[in-house]
């Protein structure tokens, strides 16, 4: 039977406690040369001091996986965090507290790192001491306005317009165009890391604190890469590096886990590590389809993971690359206790078994995207709290931080530290120069495009996001996520939002019972068919017809889609009734093409698994052929 960390760790304080007292006593012994006395009892401090760590983590929960150096690296980090407590929760109170005066010290430090660059001296940022400063002497700006900075910047051209050297670059996963290349900046990282940690707290007031050495499963898949003519890496913006031994410390899978390109290989390495670990503390990833995927992993492959896990080999079949597959099977280790107490569960079926295979598991964390939130809960949580932990983007890192986790719809308050925002009323964000309001002008119910200032050197940045504030953090606003504005239908001047056309989908569904919506996408008619003068949306629907067939499924049920857009939107109403426009037309595809469209954009551009999202819109007349091609034919 293996010695467990507690144990190891008891005899580890014990023998290190007598150690230190018998340094103590030749410390204190009048015969012994000065010299060494100091010597013993410096020692004895430290060897003290060890002691009690280790008495410590005797006492706690422990992730069984660690190794002496990650178990201590791990313990450092988040007993450190712990510590630090008090100060993070009131560097965040005093800005969301005066999140107008966060903003100033802000753009004052931006303008006074980046006044003597290039693009500083050419507008002029020496001038621009203050948030209404900036609002009156720098125009608004789209991604074109930084393109030839950023492309000399990664040709390793100095002073363009950044004060320091990019880190790397991120790059966008091209939801609504082209991946745009942004430089990553140790001042935006420092940012960043504050509202990690203040994520990481509004977690722990909504669910149980994990022990310091408690591990967490974190569903990676590592993303293709490229190099700039300096070499530095142009990746996504979450991409763990194998040099990142503090973050690798804490998680379930081992190192060489985190070089796997291939999806289905990843999720079930990380998936056979995380169920080997009886204390695993969370389940964590960028987005909820990943997540679901990950758990219909489990459910179809627990037979595979336990004969893995029984002989402490990977099942051949799992494509790796043979170095990988090696160090792998270095860290897994034949638990065949574990794996009784895993097939008893799984024998009983896959309600609620998040709890009852991980039962110190104090939540799952994933930003929710077409509602995989609800699928998720409604088979595998039973009662595991599920944290939509943040709102962020690859040209500003995390802006916003969800501080309700019980709250059934997220919500997140804005980090004034992260970014300089301001806010263009919905109304007005077609407007050739819209005006804009500050972080202390806005109100609540109001409906805003963000226009962001950011630590990487992008000012007064469109970033395309349109959000409601739904209060206010303190004194500071609280918003959600409504839909992207480069992701409008419009076919003459309506402007459908996808929030619009989501609802829209999911009233027509609900008139089909047993039928449940898989994922969805929208095009624009002239896109599909240039030459034909009549306009209308196509919508493709993925769904899972459970026991039905879709033929059952009839045209005229299909046409509460376009009744449901004229009822929700009253441009689009008066286009159809005036005969602009014709009905929209509904298309069923066939099971997997959401994956596959992934996979196909995941090939051709920017976008990595780990970031990507489903275009709400199709812009390209080969995407729209490809899905066509997908269609299953109805009556």
């Amino acid at each position: 039977m293996a010695v467990k960390w507690n144990f190891r760790c008891a005899c580890w304080g014990f023998i290190s406690s007598l150690l230190a007292s018998v340094l103590l006593t030749y410390c204190f012994s009048p015969q012994s040369h000065l010299a060494f006395r100091v010597i013993a009892g410096a020692a004895a401090v430290l060897i003290g001091i060890s002691s009690l760590i280790a008495f410590h983590i005797s006492t706690l929960r422990c992730s069984e996986s660690h190794t002496l150096i990650t178990l201590l690296m791990s313990y450092k980090w988040h007993q450190g965090e712990r510590l630090a407590t008090p100060s993070t929760l009131a560097r965040a109170t005093y800005m969301w507290k005066r999140p107008r005066e966060a903003q100033e010290d802000l753009i004052r430090e931006l303008t006074r790192r980046h006044a003597k660059t290039e693009y500083g001296r050419k507008n002029r940022l020496g001038e621009i001491r203050s948030v209404e400063d900036l609002r009156k002497k720098h125009p608004l700006t789209t991604y074109d306005h930084y393109c030839d900075y950023i492309q000399r910047l990664a040709d390793g051209e100095e002073g363009v317009f950044l004060d320091e050297e990019p880190m790397r670059f991120g790059v966008t996963s091209g939801t609504t165009g082209a991946g745009k290349k942004i430089p990553l900046v140790s001042f935006g990282v420092e940012g960043d890391a504050l509202c990690s940690q203040i994520k990481r707290l509004a977690l722990y007031q909504g669910a149980q604190r994990p022990s310091p050495v408690q591990k967490r499963c974190f569903f990676y898949i590592h993303p293709k890469i490229s190099l700039t003519k300096t070499g530095r890496v142009i990746s996504p913006y979450t991409f763990i590096k194998q040099e990142n031994t503090k973050r690798l410390s804490e998680l379930s899978s081992p190192p060489p886990a985190f070089t796997i390109t291939n999806e289905p290989s990843a999720v079930y390495i990380h998936m056979l590590f995380a169920i080997a670990d009886t204390n695993l503390a969370l389940l964590s990833t960028m987005f909820t389809p990943q997540m679901y995927r990950a758990l219909k992993c489990l459910e179809a492959k627990w037979q595979v993971m336990l004969e893995d896990l029984s002989t402490g080999q990977i099942n051949a079949k799992i494509p790796l690359d043979p170095d990988t597959r090696r160090s792998l099977q270095g860290y897994l280790r034949p638990d065949k206790a574990r794996v009784s107490q895993l097939r008893s569960e799984f024998e009983k079926g896959f309600h609620g078994i998040l709890k009852r295979i991980w039962p110190h598991l104090i939540a799952i964390e994933a930003i929710d995207i077409a509602g995989f939130k609800k699928k998720i809960e409604e088979t595998y949580t039973d009662g595991v709290p599920y944290f939509n932990w943040a709102y962020g983007s690859t040209e500003v890192g995390q802006l916003a931080i969800n501080m309700w986790l019980h709250d059934k719809e997220a919500r997140y308050a804005l980090c004034p530290h992260m970014a300089v925002v301001e806010f263009i009323p919905e109304q007005n964000s077609s407007d050739e120069d819209p005006k804009t309001l500050l972080i202390d002008e806005v109100e609540v119910g109001g409906r805003y495009e963000l226009v962001l200032t950011t630590r990487s050197g992008l000012y007064r940045y469109r970033n395309g996001d349109v959000i409601q504030i739904v209060g206010f953090h303190e004194n500071c606003p609280a918003m959600r996520m409504l839909y992207r504005s480069g992701e409008y239908l419009n076919l003459v001047y309506e402007k459908v939002n996808t929030q619009v056309v989501d609802a829209a989908i999911k009233n027509t569904i609900q008139g089909w019972p047993g039928i449940q919506l898989v994922d969805w996408t929208c095009a624009e008619s002239p896109v599909y068919d240039p030459e034909s003068s009549e306009l209308y949306y196509i919508a493709f629907l993925e769904v899972d017809p459970g026991k039905r067939e879709l033929n059952d499924v009839t045209a005229e049920q299909r046409s509460k889609f376009d009744e449901h857009l004229q009822q929700d939107h009253v441009y689009y109403s008066g286009l159809r009734e005036s005969n602009t426009i014709s009905p929209s037309r509904v298309k069923f595809v066939r099971p997997g093409t959401f994956l596959e469209l992934r996979d196909f954009r995941v090939n051709k551009t920017t976008a990595s698994v780990m970031m990507y999202k489903t275009p709400r819109k199709l812009r390209t007349r080969e995407h729209v052929i490809w899905m066509m091609e997908r269609v299953i034919e109805t009556k």
